[in-house]
């Protein structure tokens, strides 16, 4: 089973059934995922000069500290892609009658704030990605014309951003973008979704039946 179909399965069956049966649980969720990633707000902290971008600053935007030093950029990305991944696959699970308390159109929500409140660098361009590779298939078949539109916003004003700073962007955050566009990636199910949510589904079922069972009145017998 490769990574992205555990993720799958993990985020939607602990995390998504534990929001359903317990109120308060997805509020503390997402808490978590904002204390440790502020990209799944979204939101971003600038450094107003080079003077600020200190050791607080950059605990502050999310960098772990490390054996008695600063954690590596490249290895502050690849948490930020793997934290935005865990939020997309957490939004976009539908069970048959059950309400998810954060799912896609807060997904939707997330996607417009970003791109209008986010600046267009190396770790938001990674951010990005990382949400549309996991949320863009579920997304694209909800909203459809409206999705498409997004994309465009992307192609045609957030990629130039990135490529108008030159070499403080990495090549990989735009060939990222460029690519996802170009091969239409939102087309493809991310691998694990259906599985999943079928799984679910049946979870679900079994505690609907289990519950009917222990509540049926039992006949007296004389």
């Amino acid at each position: 089973m490769k990574m992205w179909r555990f993720l799958f399965l993990w985020v939607q069956t602990r995390a998504i059934f534990a929001a359903a049966l317990v109120p308060d649980a997805m509020d503390y969720l997402l808490a978590e995922f904002h204390k440790v990633c502020m990209y799944t707000v979204p939101k971003h902290l600038h450094a107003l000069n080079a003077q600020a971008r200190n050791s607080d600053y950059y605990r502050l935007i999310g960098y772990q500290e490390e054996v008695e030093k600063s954690q590596s950029t490249e290895s502050y990305l690849v948490n930020v892609v793997a934290y935005v991944k865990l939020y997309a696959a957490m939004i976009q699970t539908e069970i048959k009658g059950v309400r998810h308390p954060h799912g896609l159109a807060e997904g939707w929500k997330w996607l417009v704030m970003f791109l209008n409140t986010l600046p267009a660098i190396t770790a938001t361009a990674f951010a990005l990605h990382a949400f549309l590779k996991m949320a863009g298939f579920a997304l694209h078949k909800k909203y459809g014309s409206q999705f498409m539109k997004i994309l465009d916003v992307i192609s045609r004003r957030f990629i130039p951003a990135l490529k108008e700073q030159g070499m403080k962007v990495q090549a990989e955050a735009i060939s990222n973008l460029q690519n996802y566009l170009k091969d239409k990636v939102y087309l493809e199910e991310p691998e694990g979704r259906y599985l999943a949510q079928h799984l679910l589904s049946k979870v679900f079922m079994c505690e609907d039946q289990h519950r009917m069972a222990t509540s049926a009145p039992v006949s007296s017998r004389e």
